[in-house]
């Protein structure tokens, strides 16, 4: 079966979340890529306090994955996989940024690495990116309400 769901957005706008929900509650099994890191990477940036990812190496973890069993995988990168690959891309976004910022503040983020990321929110990157790579998007925006029941709807139709 091959399957793939895709969650992408800004960090701290709830992919990993919601795709441990939907993983549980659509019994398909959540690729977590921090087992993979190091594998997939290019090499630990010490500033940013985080992985650079190889994205022909990301891209073949989930090709070899994605023989075994549909998957869903949660990355604030994961539109930038190929199209044919992909079929539906959530894009979690946050519309309120004092939240957003908040999040981020909790996960210990530098001032510096805040601003990039609400910028990117503001600018929504990982929307416009998903939506210029053509892929199936559905928005689910976490400042504010809403039904997973609702959204279990939309990913059966």
């Amino acid at each position: 079966m091959d399957k793939l769901i895709i969650i992408s957005g800004t960090p701290g706008t709830g992919k990993t979340t919601l795709a441990i929900w939907l993983s549980k509650k659509l019994k398909i099994p959540r690729l977590d890529l921090h087992d993979y890191y190091k594998q997939i990477s290019m090499g630990y940036d010490h500033s940013g306090k985080c992985y650079d990812i190889d994205i022909k190496k990301f891209e073949q973890l989930v090709r070899k994955k994605i023989k075994e069993s549909a998957l869903i995988v949660d990355t604030h990168i994961a539109h930038l996989l190929p199209r044919e690959l992909v079929d539906l891309c959530i894009v979690t976004t946050c519309s309120n940024l004092k939240k957003l910022e908040s999040r981020l503040k909790e996960r210990k983020y530098s001032k510096k690495k805040v601003r990039e990321n609400l910028d990117s929110e503001i600018f929504q990157i990982c929307l416009n990116e998903a939506k210029e790579r053509k892929h199936k998007v559905i928005v689910i925006d976490t400042g504010k309400r809403y039904s997973k029941k609702e959204l279990v709807k939309k990913l059966s139709s």
